[in-house]
């Protein structure tokens, strides 16, 4: 996934830099009106098949373009692999295109709610790699704090992957916790579920604000059915550009 999302625990104490990564579940919040922001990525990952991909540079590029709402274009360089540590497949992703609303606001124990729709382009991007079709996908955020250190995520999503007309259904739970000011911390499951098969993601992960406009970040998944056969580790950093 090229456009990683986050719920960001830190948002209240430090409202100029909110980040959609590390993690793979979204949390509402969106880039300020204007503001515009860079985010960066790398990731190896072994798949229960043998194969590998290294992810480099997966970038997205981020853009508040009203109130409330935020609009993003994505992509990256990957090398992959079907077997071997011999790498031979090197390409660029598919242009990816995203836009995410936050629809209301929450309050008490009502959560936030957002919704956020992306497609992958079937031209944009190496060959090899592109969909045959344009690779559509539509989700429900829903984000809650529990205490000021503490949120909650709540996803629910439907994504084509521009080859088949049954779609993956994705459901996502993530916490995001505060350690120190600076120093935050998440685990989140995220769970895709298809009729060819599903897969069952564990994630966890720090993350370190750098300045009020930089957070680096690290990050690890587990696959608890194929837990000898796949993993991912992965790096990154989100910038506030303006």
């Amino acid at each position: 996934m090229l456009c990683a999302g986050i719920c960001y625990g830190q948002a209240e104490e430090l409202p100029t830099i909110i980040a959609d990564r590390p993690g793979y579940t979204w949390g509402t919040e969106v880039l300020q009106h204007h503001k515009i922001a860079w985010e960066n990525g790398f990731q190896f990952e072994k798949s229960a098949d043998g194969a590998k991909t290294l992810s480099l540079s997966s970038s997205v590029l981020r853009y508040g373009i009203f109130k409330g709402t935020e609009i993003y274009l994505g992509t990256g360089a990957q090398v992959t692999d079907e077997g071997t540590w011999d790498f031979h497949a090197i390409g660029i992703a598919p242009m990816l295109f995203g836009a995410k609303i936050k629809c209301y606001e929450g309050e008490g124990y009502i959560p936030s709610v957002g919704v956020l729709a992306e497609f992958r382009s079937p031209h944009i991007g190496s060959k090899d790699l592109l969909p045959s079709n344009i690779a559509p996908s539509l989700y429900l955020l829903l984000e809650q704090p529990i205490f000021e250190s503490l949120s909650l995520c709540y996803n629910a999503g439907l994504e084509w992957d521009g080859e088949s007309s049954t779609p993956t259904t994705f459901l996502a739970l993530g916490a995001w916790f505060s350690i120190t000011d600076r120093l935050g911390g998440y685990l989140e499951t995220n769970n895709y579920l298809h009729p060819e098969g599903n897969q069952y993601l564990t994630e966890f992960g720090l993350t370190w604000l750098a300045s009020r406009r930089v957070q680096l970040d690290i990050s690890a998944d587990l696959d608890f059915q194929h837990l000898k056969d796949y993993f991912a580790i992965g790096c990154g950093v989100a910038w506030l550009v303006n």
